[in-house]
C-alpha cells in the first residue's frame, strides 16, 4: 500500500505535533526549518520528551533545498509564525507539487491581503488548521443542532480563556512572551489571532444554523501596550441579528482555563466543554426536562492525528473538510480584521 508523502515547514511545537501525527499514520515525512538550532532542539530534546524518542525515518531537508524537491506531496503543512504564511504559501504553490496544503491557524496576520488567496486556491487545495472544528465532539454537537433537539437557537456563547503562560509551557525555549510573536499584534500575536479557534467555531456554527442571515459585529477589546509589546489580551466579540446573538469571549490572562460553548434554544440548552487536563471533551444536553451527557476521550496529539486523517482521505465536498476550508478561514480573518480596523 502506497504511503502518503508529507512535508512540514517548522520545527517548533506545532511542527512536532504534525510530524508525530504523520508518522502515526505511517507516512513518509520530510521537514524543514530555517533555524538549524531549532532543528537540533526538536530532534534531541522536544520530540523525545513528548514521544519517547526521535524517529530516524523522519527526514530533515535544509530549507535552501526544499524548493528543488521533485516529490509529489499528499500534504504540505505550514507550521511557522503567521506573518510568513502567505509568502510561503505562494512559494509552495509556485514551486512544489502537492494535493493539499494546510496553513496553521491563524491563516495570516489581520493586516495582510488574505482575500487575494481566493484567486490562487486552485481546485480547493488550501486548508487552515482549525482542528477543533472537526473533533468528534464538535461534529456531534452540530448534528444535535441540525436535529433541532433544543428547538430554535437563540444564543451562542463561546469562551476561549487560557493564560498565555500555558502556551509558553509548550515552547520551553522561550523565556517570556516578549521572545514570541504572541506579544506583537502585527506579527499575528494577541488573543484574537492566537485563539482564533473561538472565532472560527462561531463562523462554523453560524454557517450551520444561519446560512444566509447577515450578522452585525460589535466588540470590546482590551490591549496591553508597553515598550515593544502590543497585543489584545481580553476581548468580547458579538455577532447579532434578529434571530440569534453569538458572543465570543477571548481571554489570555485567565488562570482558570475555560474552553466551552453554551447554546440556548427555545426548548433547551447544549453545553460543549473541552477539558484537556482531564482527557476529554463533553457534551451536556438539557431538553424536555431531561439531561444527557456524552464524553469523548482526547489528548492534544489526537487533534492533529484526526486532522491528518481527514486531509488525506476526505474528498473536497466532505462536510468535515468544509470546516477547514479557505472560505471559512477567510471569513474568520475578515472578522479579526474588523476587530483591529483602527489599530
Amino acid at each position: 500500500m502506497k504511503k502518503n508523502n508529507i512535508l512540514i515547514f517548522g520545527a517548533g511545537s506545532i511542527g512536532a505535533h504534525h510530524i508525530f501525527a504523520a508518522k502515526q499514520l505511517k507516512c513518509n515525512v520530510k521537514f524543514t526549518d530555517i533555524n538549524i538550532t531549532q532543528v537540533e532542539y526538536l530532534k534531541n530534546t522536544m520530540y523525545p520528551s513528548r514521544y519517547k524518542q526521535w524517529d530516524k525515518t523522519i527526514q530533515y531537508i535544509p530549507y535552501k533545498d526544499i524548493f528543488l524537491l521533485k516529490d509529489k506531496f499528499d500534504l504540505i503543512v505550514l507550521g511557522i509564525p503567521p506573518k510568513h504564511h502567505i509568502d510561503l504559501l505562494k512559494r509552495c504553490i509556485k514551486n512544489l507539487n502537492f494535493k493539499k496544503i494546510l496553513v496553521e491557524k491563524p491563516l495570516c496576520v489581520f493586516n495582510q491581503n488574505f482575500n487575494a488567496l481566493k484567486k490562487i486556491n486552485k481546485k480547493n487545495k488550501i486548508f487552515c488548521g482549525f482542528n477543533h472544528s472537526i473533533s468528534k465532539s464538535i461534529l456531534t454537537l452540530i448534528k444535535h443542532l441540525q436535529s433541532k433537539k433544543i428547538g430554535k437557537v437563540e444564543t451562542i456563547e463561546i469562551n476561549w480563556k487560557e493564560d498565555f503562560d500555558y502556551v509558553l509551557k509548550a515552547h520551553p525555549w522561550l523565556k517570556n512572551i516578549k521572545q514570541s510573536y504572541l506579544s506583537d499584534l502585527k506579527s499575528g500575536g494577541g488573543g484574537c489571532q492566537e485563539y482564533s479557534h473561538a472565532i472560527h467555531l462561531a463562523v462554523t456554527l453560524k454557517k450551520v444554523l444561519f446560512v444566509k442571515n447577515k450578522f452585525e459585529l460589535s466588540k470590546n477589546i482590551n490591549f496591553k501596550s508597553k515598550k515593544n509589546i502590543f497585543y489584545d489580551y481580553k476581548s468580547t466579540i458579538k455577532l447579532t441579528n434578529d434571530h440569534c446573538k453569538i458572543t465570543v469571549n477571548i481571554d489570555t490572562i485567565s488562570k482558570n482555563v475555560d474552553k466551552s460553548i453554551l447554546i440556548t434554544g427555545s426548548k433547551g440548552k447544549i453545553l460543549w466543554k473541552r477539558e484537556l487536563d482531564k482527557g476529554f471533551e463533553k457534551i451536556e444536553i438539557n431538553s424536555n426536562k431531561n439531561k444527557t451527557f456524552a464524553y469523548y476521550k482526547i489528548k492534544r496529539k489526537d487533534d492533529f492525528i484526526n486532522e491528518h486523517i481527514i486531509l488525506y482521505k476526505m474528498k473536497k465536498n466532505n462536510n468535515m473538510l468544509k470546516n477547514l476550508n479557505l472560505d471559512s478561514s477567510i471569513e474568520t480573518m475578515n472578522i479579526i480584521k474588523k476587530l483591529f480596523k483602527n489599530v
